[in-house]
């Protein structure tokens, strides 16, 4: 049963949304990934990296194991969840716990990483649109996020835990907030305008999908490598999404 309104809310829920067999399918190839990344990018993992990205193009998989990836992404039972028209993929992130267990965890917004003014993040929540997919492949702690910020800037609050100002740090609670634990099957989409932060713990590993209401000021943080082939369109239930 859906929980929450992406619209209204930020964020929309899906308990057991797949079927053990559909994670089946790559499961093995996120691992697979998972693994090369923790050897060529070690410093990062000991530095404390909680997160990769661009699993489409990466050198570590095949044309069969990306074909894979392709057709789950852009699959109708998926892509129907998204609740705004031309939705358009933007990329692959997985998330993961961090090497040194005591590392504290982050509220955030996406766009604070953009190297936009606050002005300009401002306006971007209003007229951006990026959502997030995500796809536990274990039992997690799960994201803590405040509803509706994806359209409403921070408290006064919020914003000091943000941006750690008057003695506050980005780990601290924020009042309003609301945690949804994640279990295997589950789907969470939110909006990466909103604030946010990933909980920490019980071996996390999950794939955060991308997706864009499609604007041009979006375009530009689009890897072109991240795309599909030609021949790997063919083969896809949604080719629009790309």
């Amino acid at each position: 049963m859906k929980k929450g309104n992406y619209t209204k809310d930020g964020y929309c829920f899906y308990p057991n949304f797949f079927e053990e067999k559909e994670l089946l399918k790559i499961e093995p190839i996120i691992v697979k990934f998972h693994n090369h990344w923790l050897k060529e990018y070690a410093s990062y993992y000991n530095e404390g990296s909680i997160n990769s990205h661009s699993i489409t193009s990466s050198k570590y998989l095949n044309n069969s194991e990306k074909d894979t990836l392709f057709k789950f992404i852009a699959q109708k039972k998926l892509v129907k969840l998204l609740e705004f028209e031309n939705p358009t993929f933007l990329n692959t992130q997985l998330f993961f716990d961090p090497k040194n267990k005591k590392q504290e965890n982050y509220w955030h917004r996406d766009v604070q990483y953009t190297g936009l003014s606050e002005i300009e993040q401002k306006k971007a929540i209003q007229s951006q649109n990026i959502v997030h997919v995500r796809i536990p492949f274990t039992h997690e702690l799960g994201i803590e996020l405040i509803p509706k910020t994806h359209k409403k800037w921070d408290s006064k609050e919020a914003y000091e835990v943000r941006n750690s100002l008057n003695n506050k740090k980005p780990s601290d609670s924020i009042k309003n907030s609301k945690l949804l634990s994640l279990n295997r099957k589950d789907v969470l989409l939110f909006s990466a305008n909103m604030i946010h932060r990933g909980i920490y713990g019980k071996n996390r590993f999950s794939l955060d999908i991308i997706f864009f209401e499609k604007n041009p000021a979006i375009f530009k943080f689009r890897d072109e490598q991240n795309l599909p082939t030609e021949s790997q369109l063919l083969k896809v239930e949604c080719p629009e999404v790309f």
